[in-house]
């Protein structure tokens, strides 16, 4: 024979059935990353402590840190916005003076799955009139995470300017629409 006989209707069926599996997979997976594993049962499943928000936060510079004259030597009230799916974390922070926004981000599990530590870098931007006593500057934080939904968390700073200090934050919601210290 030179020509093959038709495929029976149910194997045609049948591969067109699995044609649409890749989009439902690509769906699937779109909805865990943006939603579906913070949901209460899913996000024990998955581990992974739900950050996303507003914090209010206090810095807290060490008697040690290279802080220029005229400089805020503390306490420094910061408002952080924490945008966060599954696979990613982005981190601003606001002052009154400046604002910083995180380039490499890193969450990593502390200990046995209830513990975390969020680490990440970060560049600041001073206001402009205030270049002249505050430069811009690299730093890394690292942040504390104790529980799934934390509503206080704890850390530290140092920066290339020499100066460091301890941060508190608190909770203020879930949203994370703001552009500045003021909004």
């Amino acid at each position: 024979r030179y020509f093959a006989e038709p495929f029976p209707e149910a194997v045609v069926g049948l591969k067109q059935a699995l044609s649409y599996l890749p989009t439902v997979f690509v769906l699937l997976v779109t909805l865990w990353d943006i939603w579906l594993w913070h949901l209460p049962g899913l996000q024990h499943l998955s581990k992974r402590p739900w950050i996303a928000g507003i914090w209010s936060a206090t810095l807290l510079p060490t008697a040690e840190s290279h802080i220029p004259a005229g400089g805020n030597r503390g306490p420094i009230e910061a408002y952080i916005v924490i945008k966060q799916t599954f696979w990613s974390i982005g981190v601003r922070q606001y002052t009154a003076e400046s604002r910083s926004n995180s380039h490499a981000t890193m969450l990593s599990e502390a200990t046995g799955g209830s513990d975390s530590t969020l680490t990440y870098t970060y560049a600041n931007q001073p206001r402009q009139e205030l270049e002249h006593r505050r430069r811009p500057h690299l730093g890394t934080v690292a942040f504390d995470i104790v529980g799934l939904q934390p509503a206080t968390v704890t850390g530290y700073y140092f920066t290339d300017r020499y100066t460091k200090g301890d941060m508190t934050l608190q909770l203020v919601d879930r949203s994370t629409g703001y552009a500045d210290f003021a909004s």
